[in-house]
């Protein structure tokens, strides 16, 4: 390797902190005498050593350390070792890169921000306790609507709890995500979106039940759920995954788009199939709208008997051949 070599301290796929090295030997350890220091509690105070030998090569040796040095690849033990660019050694739960001064880095990427990039709605500060009320609100009307019986105030509660907690939960996981990916939490932003997914969820179902009752539909509002479904979950993944993948917009939308389509094949095999489902339980709508909400025009008695001309004729054809 050149004069002038590079020590990378790794973070997952990335670089932490990198370090220009010039005079030799040079040493890596946690104590504050070495030309590295290493933040890592597995790491002895001078852990190795790299020195130029006879012949002018520079090595990395062991420097006596309690818990060893190990070449990453292949995974094993060392003594001593001749640097190489990207050879990679692991120190406690370290690993270090090193490289040489003319490694060609990629080209740059093209940023897709604006020289003054706008606040997104995720990031004010009255996002959060809005959504978080509107999810709450609309979970308990949800809930009290839809209970056709005297009043279950269990039932309430648990509908206020379980939003709020998979809200909580679900975001904690994003957060953490962007912590190990961008050294930032980003927890209430990961929080105003998860919010907002629920909510839609939510609203949905009763809002295209309404919609079929408004224009007396009945075929097809499955379908129309579905896909509404699969709309919200590719838009809250999307927006999660902006603040923890470091991946351009346009990679994001083709890469969810393909498991977005995957994931709706699947969770609807069945009906693509053609199998019938088969459920014990009667399904039926548990909120009774007004007829001011139908749109449609009403449809006559003479009108209904007029379209079941045919049933007669197909009893009859099932009845002959059995």
């Amino acid at each position: 390797m050149d004069e002038v070599i590079f020590l990378e301290v790794l973070e997952g796929d990335g670089v932490d902190a990198r370090h220009r090295l010039e005079r030799f030997p040079a040493t890596v350890g946690r104590a504050y005498t070495n030309d590295v220091i290493l933040d890592d509690p597995k790491v002895s105070a001078e852990h190795l050593r790299i020195e130029r030998r006879e012949d002018g090569v520079l090595v990395v040796r062991d420097a006596g350390s309690q818990n060893g040095t190990w070449r990453v690849d292949p995974w094993a033990r060392l003594a001593e070792m001749e640097l190489v660019s990207d050879a990679r050694v692991a120190v406690g739960d370290t690993v270090l890169r090193f490289r040489s001064r003319d490694h060609v880095v990629a080209d740059t990427v093209v940023a897709e921000a604006p020289a003054a990039p706008r606040e997104r709605l995720f990031e004010r500060g009255l996002a959060l306790p809005v959504a978080m009320l509107a999810l709450l609100g609309t979970s308990l009307l949800e809930a009290y609507l839809g209970n056709y019986a005297r009043t279950d105030w269990g039932s309430l509660t648990v509908a206020v709890v379980m939003p709020l907690a998979l809200t909580l939960l679900w975001a904690g996981g994003w957060a953490v995500a962007s912590r190990i990916s961008r050294r930032q939490f980003h927890y209430r932003t990961h929080t105003t979106i998860a919010c907002l997914v629920l909510l839609g969820a939510v609203v949905l179902p009763p809002a295209i039940t309404a919609l079929g009752f408004g224009l007396s539909l009945g075929r097809g509002l499955g379908w129309l759920q579905h896909l509404a479904f699969l709309g919200l979950m590719g838009w809250g993944l999307f927006w999660h995954l902006r603040y923890v993948t470091r991946w351009q917009s346009g990679r994001l939308v083709r890469v969810l788009a393909v498991v977005t389509l995957v994931f709706g094949a699947l969770s609807r095999a069945d009906d693509l199939l053609g199998n019938e489902p088969f459920s014990t339980s009667l399904e039926f709508p548990r909120t009774l709208l007004p007829p001011s909400f139908r749109l449609s025009g009403e449809r006559s008695v003479e009108a209904f008997f007029a379209g079941t001309e045919g049933l007669q004729e197909e009893v009859d054809a099932l009845v002959r051949e059995e």
